[in-house]
């Protein structure tokens, strides 16, 4: 090429508005990956929901910070034209991640060996829709599950199973169950038993096992002797491991806290730290 062809190529391109389409589609493309990141996070917090009976030591707040540190890079992207100013919240985003992720421990990769746990591929749970009492009305008929083999009378046999093992070995009080250990118990498979609980109780297995919890405390709290204890003593004899968890789901079951519920009862308690 000539100087003077050289020098042409220095001026507006005929590829230009094609680059400026490709700029716009990496951004897009940048905006709506955040989106779905969000979306998808919210499901794996489902998930955990179904095998672990407590979850405060399960934090997905990582997660949460990861995704809203790539939604920043992309507002900076986008309203900012200066690189100096990409460069710098783009690294302190990798600083931030590798600290966060170095302290996060694993959930579904590493599970303690005392429990199980499946990915949550293995717990497929199914939604039925229909009122409890529409399934009891229908129990007679060999109605099959949506999307499994499971008839009504099996769902049946697995829920009155489920009900007297929890009242004669009353596994809710261990703080560590999760639905594969319960499964463990019963000889089922774990997205069957998932699939009952929900069809069932109209609950995931978190809100059954803590709302047996909530329950066995109220039992604890109406008793004479057990008022020497604090509330949180009697909170994690029946299986809640943390203060925070208990009032949560307590709160959530009653519409109450457990200092206003003992007050109700006319038990005197203190609450404990």
């Amino acid at each position: 090429m000539s100087a003077q062809q050289k020098m042409g190529l220095l001026g507006p391109s005929e590829f230009d508005p094609l680059f400026q389409w490709m700029v716009k589609g990496i951004i897009i493309s940048g905006v709506v990956y955040v989106v779905l990141s969000f979306i998808l996070l919210r499901r794996h917090s489902q998930n955990v929901a179904f095998q672990f009976s407590n979850t405060d030591k399960i934090t997905l707040n990582w997660l949460r910070y990861l995704i809203g540190g790539m939604g920043v890079i992309w507002i900076v992207v986008i309203f900012f034209l200066s690189a100096q100013s990409l460069y710098i919240v783009v690294a302190l985003f990798i600083f931030f991640i590798g600290y966060l992720g170095i302290r996060q421990v694993g959930i579904f990769s590493n599970p303690p060996p005392a429990h199980e746990v499946y990915l949550p591929a293995v717990i497929q749970p199914v939604e039925d829709k229909q009122e409890p009492d529409i399934i009891a009305a229908r129990s007679d008929k060999k109605v099959k599950y949506e999307k499994s083999g499971l008839t009504d009378t099996e769902a049946r046999r697995i829920h009155i199973a489920l009900g007297m093992i929890m009242q004669d070995q009353q596994c809710y009080k261990d703080p560590e169950l999760t639905l594969g250990d319960l499964a463990k118990m019963l000889d089922v498979h774990p997205a069957i038993l998932s699939q009952v609980i929900n069809s069932r109780e109209g609950k995931n297995f978190y809100d059954y096992i803590n709302v047996l919890r909530v329950e066995a405390f109220k039992q604890l709290l109406s008793q004479p002797s057990n008022q020497q204890y604090t509330l949180l003593a009697l909170a994690f004899e029946c299986g809640f491991n943390s203060k925070t968890s208990f009032n949560r789901n307590f709160k959530k079951v009653t519409q109450l806290s457990p200092s206003n519920y003992a007050k109700g009862i006319n038990v005197s308690i203190q609450e404990g730290n």
